[in-house]
């Protein structure tokens, strides 16, 4: 699966990671050690890509107020390719969030 416009490329790899994750079976401990190190991993890179893109758009558009660029459309996208990652990142942080509470709720 690729990314869609404006959304980083590890949402792609996040996507099929946890396909394959869901459709796996529970391993030993080692096995799911390492998986959650993958995710881990994945989820790191793919806040690192989030901020770059916030830098991005933050520097594009501190050039385009000093006009030093008159590349206005440029400077559009990139800010809602920005604002679209960061709502992205907020879904995927409160997916998680649900996920660990149902967790939680089993164990009770």
């Amino acid at each position: 699966m690729t990314a869609p416009i404006g959304y980083p490329d590890r949402f792609g790899a996040l996507q099929s990671s946890q396909l394959e994750s869901s459709q796996k079976t529970l391993g030993t401990k080692a096995t799911e050690g390492k998986e959650g190190a993958a995710f881990a991993e994945t989820l790191q890179k793919f806040v690192s890509e989030v901020d770059g893109t916030q830098k991005t758009a933050e520097a594009k558009s501190t050039a385009f107020a000093e006009g030093r660029s008159d590349d206005i459309h440029g400077t559009m996208v990139s800010v809602q390719q920005a604002e679209i990652t960061l709502h992205l990142l907020a879904n995927v942080r409160n997916r998680v969030l649900d996920m660990y509470r149902e967790v939680m709720r089993m164990g009770s």
